[in-house]
Formats: structure tokens, C-alpha cells, sequence
């Protein structure tokens, strides 16, 4: 196919994609619950007025005061970040609201724009890859779900993407000073720190630390200790098998969170205490906590070692493959994977395409496989999932980023169809 016959393919796509995604995730998402942007909002809210944002009192008070008219949920993040929302509160809840809605779009589509300047090659039309992630975002419904929620989901693969970005133009400190302002705003990421450790790559993770280091020393000469202790208090309590503001007493008892079992969760921890306890819900097969928590240490470690497996195959050079892995870990690692964090999975996908387009090409089904099961809906909290064995269902989108993993593996570099490792079989892609 030469560029001009991508180039019209591209632009088709790139309309039609278009329109759907206006549809979806502007038109219908700007109208929504926004239920997760209100915990940002109050926490920015409560910080600029020197509160304890992780306090429940406090959050259900400014709630009313300020005519908040969604649901409650506590405020999970690193003190760090209330300082970035501190802006956004001095703004009215709605026209708040409409300044992170634009953000979270504009987010997005720079991050597009830097996987198209990462994975493009100089032959291929930027029109064809611009119309299939286009394409690809018209029906993949996590960004919907980020859009809805005002989550930061579109965010962290700006923080993502842009690592890599600079990871490929050899500005080492640098990816790693992003990768650690991701970690400063939501943890996860320093798993990729990790990596870079792993690859011994010490300026990256330098910058990665330093950045984090940063960060806590300027919310503790904002807050103080006691905010600190707040956070890790609550980080806590979303271990295995729990979750925060789990027992409120009445009459807030209708906002208890159950984050480890809920439908919605497809963190592997929450797969293994839905099918394995009695709890509010699923009936599962069995009921031995202990059993589940027990699976979900395992399961962590045995991620571990897959990543650590992973780059023991590869080369001495971070990968583009490894990445996407770490990638996928730093998801499945936590004890909550709601499903719209998925849309950090556009990375990987988006790598998975280049890889594929490079003939790197065995296991082509269950890639696509994957990326059709995270795209469509599904009705997590169906009955039909509720009881028993057929509560592993409620865990599809999960199946679906350990089909990705599969696919990377398969097609990490130096290896043949018999698992040895006689040659560079095919390029080198950073």
C-alpha cells in the first residue's frame, strides 16, 4: 500500500472516528455522573484551606456546602496532587468541571500525537496511523467511562507516552523525571521506576526519584505530618482484600466502599476475592478469605517474575516491548483496577499495532481478541455473574490485558518459534 493509498484510508477512518468519538466521549460523557471529579475538586477544595482532604467529615461537609450534587468517594492520591488541584477549586464546581473535561481531552490527543511521533515509520502515512487510533478510540469504551467520571485516566498516558517519547530521543533523566511526576500525582507509576532500575538505566530512575523526592518535600512544608500519616493510612487500606471508608457508621453507611469486590474492580485481587469469599457483591465458590488474599500475594509475585522474565529475554536496551509489559504490570499489580484505567492500555495497543506491522505477528488473534474485549461494554454487575463459579465473568477486561501480555511475550525479541535464542530474528524497535 503506498502513502497515498494510506493517506485516503487514514482520513476515512480518521472522520468517521471523529464523529463517533464526539458522540461518545464529548457530547454524551460532558452530561454525566462526573462522580470521581467531584473527590478531585473537594480535595484541591479542602487543601487550598489548609483541611485534611482525606478526612470524611470534612469531605461530606464541603460536599453539602458547596451543593455537590454527585456521589462521594474518598480522596486516594499522594498529598502532592492536592497542590495541582488547588487551581481548579477556585473555580465554580461547574465551570470546573468543563476546564478538567477539556484538559482531559486535550491530554488525550497529545498523547496520540506523541505515539504517532514514536511509532510512525518514515514510510507510513501519519494519516493511517492517526485514522486507526482514531478509529480505535470512536469504540473503545474506557475513554468514555474516563470522560464520564472525570477521572485522570487520559492523564496518566500523557505521563506514559510522553516517558517514552523521551525515552527514544536518549534524554534518559528526563523520561524519568515524568515517569516520577506520574508516581507524585497517583504512585502507580513509579513501577516503571522499577523497570528503569531493573535495566539498570540509573539516570532514569534518578530523575524518576528525584522528582518524587521533590514532591513530598514541598506537600510536607504545605500540609505537615499529619496529612502524611492521613495518606498513608488510607493507602493502607487499599491492601488486598480491603478498601478505604469501608464501615462508616449511619447514617453514612451508604457510602461504604467495597473497591475490592466491586464488579467494576478487574484487578486480579478482586477476581480472586469475588470467587472466592461471601461478601456484599458476589456469593462465591468458596468462602476463605485467607485463600483469596493468599492467591492475590501470589498472583503480584508471579507478575514480578513475568516482568522480570520478560527482560531477562530481551536485550540490554529498554524495549519498547518491555515497556508495554511494565505497563500492563503497573495495572494489574494494585488491589484496584477500575475498568476505565484501561485507556492507559492505548500505549501497549498502540505498540502491539507497530510490532505487528513489523512482522512480529504470533499470537495475531489473541491480540486481537484483547483489544476487542476492552473496547466493547459489558455489564460487569449482571446476576448472572454474582454467584459461584460464573463470577470469574465479572473479570473479562482482565482476561483481556493478560491476553496483551501473552501477545508481547510471544513476540519478544530474539526468540523463535522453539523459545531459543539463536539470532536477532527480527529489528531492533525502541
Amino acid at each position: 500500500m503506498d502513502r497515498d493509498q494510506q493517506r485516503v484510508i487514514g482520513i476515512l477512518l480518521l472522520i468517521v472516528g471523529a464523529v463517533f468519538y464526539f458522540h461518545s466521549s464529548v457530547y454524551q460523557s460532558y452530561y454525566s455522573h462526573r462522580n470521581d471529579f467531584a473527590h478531585l475538586y473537594l480535595g484541591g477544595y479542602i487543601a487550598d484551606r489548609g483541611g485534611n482532604f482525606f478526612d470524611f467529615n470534612l469531605i461530606w461537609n464541603a460536599k453539602n456546602y458547596l451543593h455537590i450534587p454527585t456521589g462521594l468517594n474518598p480522596f486516594v492520591y499522594p498529598p502532592f496532587f492536592a497542590i495541582l488541584l488547588i487551581p481548579l477549586s477556585h473555580f465554580s464546581y461547574n465551570n470546573a468541571w468543563t476546564l478538567f473535561f477539556v484538559l482531559s481531552h486535550a491530554a488525550y490527543f497529545f498523547s496520540l500525537a506523541l505515539i504517532v511521533r514514536s511509532f510512525r515509520r518514515e514510510e507510513e502515512s501519519a494519516w493511517l496511523w492517526w485514522g486507526g487510533l482514531m478509529a480505535l478510540s470512536a469504540c473503545f469504551i474506557p475513554l468514555p467511562k474516563t470522560y464520564s467520571a472525570g477521572q485522570m485516566n487520559t492523564f496518566m498516558l500523557l505521563i506514559l507516552s510522553g516517558g517514552w517519547f523521551l525515552w527514544q530521543r536518549k534524554r534518559e533523566a528526563a523520561a524519568g523525571a515524568v515517569i516520577g511526576l506520574g508516581a507524585a500525582i497517583k504512585i502507580t507509576p513509579a513501577i516503571l521506576l522499577l523497570y528503569f532500575l531493573w535495566k539498570g538505566r540509573w539516570r532514569a530512575a534518578a530523575g524518576g526519584f528525584v522528582v518524587i523526592g521533590l514532591s513530598i518535600i514541598i506537600s510536607y512544608s504545605c500540609f505537615g505530618a499529619e496529612i502524611h500519616r492521613s495518606f498513608l493510612r488510607e493507602a493502607r487500606q487499599m491492601s488486598y482484600g480491603s478498601s478505604t471508608w469501608s464501615n462508616l457508621p449511619p447514617p453514612y453507611d451508604r457510602f461504604n466502599q467495597h473497591y475490592h469486590v466491586e464488579p467494576h474492580n478487574q484487578a486480579p485481587s478482586a477476581l480472586w476475592h469475588r470467587l472466592l469469599t461471601n461478601n456484599p457483591s458476589t456469593q462465591g465458590a468458596a468462602n476463605s478469605p485467607r485463600t483469596a488474599k493468599a492467591f492475590s500475594y501470589l498472583t503480584a509475585l508471579a507478575i514480578l517474575a513475568a516482568l522480570a522474565w520478560g527482560n531477562k529475554l530481551g536485550s540490554g536496551e529498554c524495549r519498547i516491548e518491555e515497556y508495554s509489559l511494565w505497563i500492563l504490570g503497573m495495572l494489574l499489580l494494585p488491589s484496584l483496577l477500575w475498568d476505565h484505567y484501561l485507556a492507559q492500555a492505548i500505549l501497549p495497543i498502540a505498540a502491539a499495532w507497530r510490532l505487528a506491522l513489523d512482522g512480529r505477528s504470533r499470537g495475531l488473534v489473541l491480540l486481537g481478541l484483547s483489544i476487542a474485549i476492552m473496547a466493547i461494554p459489558f455489564l460487569h454487575d449482571h446476576p448472572l455473574y454474582k454467584e459461584g463459579w460464573m463470577t470469574l465473568f465479572m473479570s473479562l477486561k482482565l482476561f483481556a490485558l493478560l491476553l496483551l501480555g501473552i501477545y508481547f511475550f510471544l513476540n519478544l525479541p530474539n526468540r523463535n518459534a522453539k523459545g531459543k535464542f539463536p539470532c536477532d530474528e527480527y529489528p531492533d524497535f525502541e
